[in-house]
């Protein structure tokens, strides 16, 4: 933003987050939670793999003992997430936390959330109370654990968590950046400094890119048992806030689920109970947009142009801190905001752009959560679902009754469909306003198709399955904006699916560790003949590709820790198309030159006996698994080929694979590569009388590097192996290796 627009309003400006600050501080201790009386309660029951089995008499017991079982083996993440929530993150951080930071208070996220608190239902409001005071408990009984900054969680905390975790998500939703907002509000810096945040926010921005999924779900005409079956494979950061934690709650209320969850999250997100259960992947819903308004009037800069007249924009000023080596400074920042929505840029002199989402406020996804969890049936779960809010997510379901269903799951705003609404329109005229949501109804879903599977791997919702796919005709052209996204992952998939007969659940496990390579299966054949053709056109070339070649072509496009084409295959597609996704188009040199594609094979080869002084490299000697704990950023994770590693199948999505995995590339100084995201949780389930479970986290359930639990299911990921993931309570009981109450002894695991 421009320096004069931050000058003109100096003078009276709108404290609104310090009049809030006094007046809802520790507003919610009016109603005291009785942590002692729920630690008594509630039984947290660990099995041999550290999983926290947590029963109590409420749901509000059980969210309690959740939140202490999270604490205990991670508080440090929980932190970290709920200082982004609340607005604090540069606090702590430093300037690389601003652009989040700018993000939360464009939002008015906690002096929303402290409002909206006090309004909330009762059981809602209990559920925050729960959290709270359960990560609060784990304090009080560990000192030994030193919070950076947030010594007390209030309760509203949880709102402006279930609030801002998904704005992070839908934030890029709109079409702006990150480095638009910074922009914003940097213009009248040091043109280093300025630069420096805007690549921080860029980066930002490049790290949601990994962010995938694959679910699957097999419907009872495909397996041996009859029973349907599920896939939950979210693919996330395996460093920082998108870290998943698994749990299973259950209450004399009726509460039986198990999942996972982000850690901060009250309850699991994704997983199943004894009926059902569901997997969510990032879709792409139009769910914002960007409204170009004028601010004209001289005499009145608040002023924007709507309709024939004009309306007034709120104007305040907020202050953050931002840590600089062991000091903290104020700095404040001036926000805007319409009926539309705040000020997120402002391409033109007198033009700004305003952010609009749907269901930021609206509903509430805690609500729509513990309806999900306890539902019994497909008109229970979908009846949850329909209140939309959650904004976004492909989900994809199965249950006992043999029922899979697909769902592009989004809160969609109703538009004129003639407009184009993946560019700014004018927020001046009131024909571009929206007219309320889209039912669920009228959303892309796919029930019980005649090919019997369904998935969604990030692509087009037309392309589910093999047969009884929605129509893209039937649907607004604003609705989907991947309507035209075939993901290679997708294609791997369906292909995989397609061939699945008769499967059984040690088969259908298999699968969700499948290491097939969409990519090398259907190019190399073409390579073949292009080699034919290049030997007439450049012989050199032909002879110094010959036996690169040959050995791809002498492999079944598989990864295994011992293939030496795997290697071979995934840097020089890396090469020509990229490393980060989508990165499934050749780069423009290599479009119209098929000789420069062979040239780049070349280089992948030699690249590779530079490093490692052969170019032959099995996949597993430098495809590595290593974990460190309290590193919030991926790319700042200090790997080192000194300390234990264990080898990893995974491949790089684009490839088109299932067992996703993307990698910190290795270097002169780190001869290895380190998986920093993908395949996360992983569970697989069928559906009977009783559930059939398998799950499996990328590391292990704790992030204390002295416990068993630190890396011990990084071997099951390894080995492309589940454990089993006891749900019936009398296994939970038989696998217990240990029980206690919060609070009752030091629960180091």
């Amino acid at each position: 933003m421009r320096g004069s627009f931050i000058r003109w309003f100096l003078a009276p400006t709108v404290l609104l987050s310090l009049v809030l600050a006094g007046a809802y501080s520790r507003a919610d201790d009016a109603e005291e939670f009785d942590s002692d009386d729920a630690a008594r309660s509630v039984t947290i029951y660990r099995d041999e793999w550290g999983v926290p089995h947590v029963d109590g008499p409420t749901d509000v017991s059980v969210v309690f003992g959740f939140a202490y079982a999270q604490a205990e083996d991670y508080f440090w993440q929980i932190e970290d997430t709920y200082l982004q929530c609340v607005g604090r993150y540069a606090e702590v951080v430093g300037e690389r936390g601003l652009p989040s930071d700018l993000i939360n208070r464009s939002f008015e996220v906690p002096q929303r959330c402290q409002q909206d608190f006090a309004e909330l239902d009762e059981d809602l409001k209990a559920t925050c109370r729960a959290y709270a005071a359960g990560v609060n408990y784990y304090l009080a009984h560990h000192p030994e654990t030193k919070p950076r900054l947030l010594v007390h969680f209030e309760p509203w905390y949880v709102l402006a968590y279930e609030r801002f975790v998904l704005m992070n998500f839908i934030f890029s939703k709109a079409h702006l950046s990150r480095s638009d907002l910074v922009r914003l509000h940097t213009a009248d810096w040091h043109p280093r400094q300025r630069e420096r945040l805007i690549a921080v926010a860029d980066a930002a921005e490049r790290d949601l890119d990994v962010i995938g999924s694959n679910a699957f779900a097999l419907s009872g005409s495909r397996t041996k048992s009859g029973k349907a079956m599920l896939l939950v494979n979210p693919h996330q950061p395996y460093f920082g806030s998108g870290q998943f934690y698994e749990g299973h709650v259950r209450s004399g209320e009726g509460l039986n689920f198990s999942g996972s969850t982000f850690f901060g999250g009250p309850l699991p997100s994704m997983g199943h109970n004894e009926y059902l259960g569901w997997a969510h992947t990032v879709n792409e819903p139009d769910i914002a947009d960007v409204f170009l308004l004028t601010f004209d009037d001289p005499d009145h800069p608040l002023r924007y142009r709507y309709d024939e007249g004009y309306r007034e924009a709120t104007e305040w000023q907020d202050t953050i801190r931002v840590r600089s080596g062991d000091d903290v400074e104020e700095r404040a920042f001036t926000f805007r905001k319409t009926h539309l929505g705040p000020v997120l840029s402002q391409p033109g002199e007198n033009q700004f752009a305003v952010g609009r989402y749907a269901q930021i406020f609206e509903g509430s996804r805690l609500r729509q959560s513990s309806r999900m969890l306890k539902a019994k049936n497909l008109n229970e779960w979908r009846s949850a679902m329909s209140l939309l809010a959650l904004q976004m997510f492909n989900t994809v379901y199965a249950d006992r009754d043999g029922n899979i269903y697909y769902l592009y799951n989004g809160a969609v705003p109703r538009r004129d469909d003639s407009l184009d609404w993946s560019k700014p329109v004018d927020g001046g005229d009131p024909a571009t306003q929206w007219r309320g949501l889209h039912s669920i109804d009228e959303l892309p879903q796919v029930l019980n198709p005649p090919s019997g599977f369904v998935q969604n791997c990030n692509s087009s919702p037309f392309t589910t399955t093999d047969v009884g796919n929605p129509l893209l005709k039937d649907f607004p052209n604003y609705m989907v904006e991947e309507k035209y996204l075939d993901t290679l992952r997708a294609k791997v998939s369906r292909m995989l699916l397609r061939g699945l007969t008769d499967t059984t659940f040690e088969k259908w496990s298999d699968v969700a560790f499948d290491t097939t390579l969409y990519w090398p299966l259907v190019e190399l054949p073409r390579y073949r003949r292009e080699w034919e053709q290049l030997r007439e056109t450049n012989a050199d070339l032909a002879e110094q590709a010959q036996p690169y070649l040959e050995h791809l072509l002498d492999w079944d496009c598989r990864v295994t820790l011992t293939s030496t084409q795997a290697t071979l295959c995934a840097l020089w597609y890396m090469d020509m198309y990229g490393v980060r996704p989508p990165a499934d188009a050749l780069k423009p040199q290599y479009v119209d030159d098929f000789e420069a594609r062979f040239e780049s094979l070349v280089r992948a080869a030699r690249a590779l006996k530079t490093l490692y002084g052969d170019w032959r490299v099995p996949w597993g000697d430098v495809s590595r698994l290593q974990r460190h704990a309290n590193e919030p950023d991926m790319l700042r994770v200090p790997f080192s080929d000194a300390q234990p590693s264990v080898p990893c199948a995974g491949a790089p999505g684009p490839l088109g694979v299932v067992f996703n995995t993307y990698y910190l590339p290795a270097s002169l100084f780190r001869r290895k590569q380190y998986g920093v995201a993908g395949h996360s949780f992983v569970g697989v389930y069928e559906f009977g009388d009783k559930v059939t479970a398998g799950t499996a986290l990328q590391f292990g359930e704790s992030s204390n590097p002295g416990s068993p639990h630190f890396m011990d299911q990084a071997e099951l990921f390894s080995r492309r192996e589940f454990k089993q993931a006891w749900f019936d309570w009398d296994d939970v009981l038989a696998h217990t290796a240990r029980s206690y109450h919060p609070g009752e002894e030091d629960a180091s695991n």
